[in-house]
């Protein structure tokens, strides 16, 4: 059976269930994976000779660093999904798996370097412009990059927090990078003092990125429901998070259920990093620019996880969408 017909023989909450026992780590990228997942089903499959394989191998795969045994689908990362879609799936005989699970699988390494064509260009990008940079590098240069952005639209006068003000919720992002840092072999010693010296800083680099990009992503001088003080309030925020998702729903259902489902059954928000007031933008199709009912309800469902802060709804549109909308979330205090 080709990669493409286990996609079609399957319903993805199977998927997705499996993908938690799997991937527990990972869980939180659920909503992308059911982006992924929708992205190859509706894909029309190219046959490519140059790609690794013809077939995709599921074979079991010993970790030493966890002690634990993975399934593995070889080859599919780094060749095109189209072509991945053509392979045939060869199942080894001490292989026993569901065919949800061998799909997880499989969508784990399709989704390597990106689980949309969006993030794969991103990372294509990082590759070929910041190869050569650290990791604590990177994150200075995407904000200065960032900040950059921001002037060029006007923005002069943002001011960002400081680490001293934001240093709680820096150490909570940091503590994942450090927990993976454990399973490696290396020194105590080291790891807290990498953990000092580069994960802080490259978490409150990224924190604060994130401000600024979600400044740059929702910021249209034809908003009506978003003044400067409340961007300069963003800017300066002492919580912050924000989450970004495109509906892919091909016209089998209305956008904004595709987005609703996404958020509240596959977890697209962490409850962690849910704040006292919300900014919603949704991008649109420029022809679709005045709001549905469906769309106005997701946002007051939104709305309901911070009943008492403030709520506001920016549209803008995008010449780049025809049929799928755009939803980018902020949560901040």
């Amino acid at each position: 059976m080709k990669l493409q017909e286990f996609l079609h023989s399957i319903d993805f909450k199977g998927v997705a269930l499996a993908f938690e026992r799997m991937y527990p780590e990972d869980k939180h990228m659920l909503p992308f994976l059911k982006c992924h997942f929708d992205i190859l089903y509706h894909m029309t499959p190219v046959y490519d000779e140059n790609a690794n394989s013809q077939e995709c191998r599921i074979s079991l795969y010993y970790d030493e660093l966890v002690n634990k045994t993975y399934l593995s689908a070889y080859p599919l990362e780094g060749d095109k999904w189209s072509a991945s879609l053509c392979k045939e799936v060869i199942i080894d005989p001490e292989v026993i798996a569901t065919k949800e699970e061998i799909v997880a699988c499989c969508l784990w390494h399709t989704s390597f370097y990106g689980y949309t064509e969006e993030q794969l260009a991103e990372t294509a990008k990082d590759f070929s412009v910041y190869r050569d940079k650290t990791e604590l590098e990177f994150s200075q240069f995407e904000l200065d990059n960032s900040l950059a952005e921001l002037k060029r639209i006007g923005y002069e006068n943002i001011s960002l927090p400081s680490y001293e003000v934001v240093k709680r919720i820096v150490k909570r992002r940091a503590n994942h990078t450090y927990n993976n840092w454990k399973r490696k072999h290396i020194n105590k010693r080291v790891r807290n003092r990498l953990f000092r010296k580069e994960f802080l800083k490259i978490s409150y680099y990224q924190y604060l990125n994130s401000i600024a990009r979600f400044i740059i992503d929702i910021w249209t001088p034809d908003a009506e429901n978003l003044t400067l003080e409340e961007i300069c309030k963003i800017s300066g925020s002492k919580r912050f998070a924000a989450y970004s998702y495109n509906s892919y729903s091909y016209g089998e259902c209305d956008n904004s259920d595709y987005l609703k489902d996404l958020i509240f059954n596959f977890n697209g928000f962490d409850k962690d990093y849910i704040f006292s007031n919300v900014i919603i933008c949704l991008i649109k199709p420029v022809d679709k620019l005045n709001l549905s009912d469906k769309e106005k309800d997701l946002c007051q469902t939104i709305y309901l996880l911070c009943p008492q802060g403030i709520n506001k709804t920016v549209v803008k549109s995008d010449i780049n969408l025809i049929r799928e909308s755009k939803i980018i979330v902020g949560f901040y205090e």
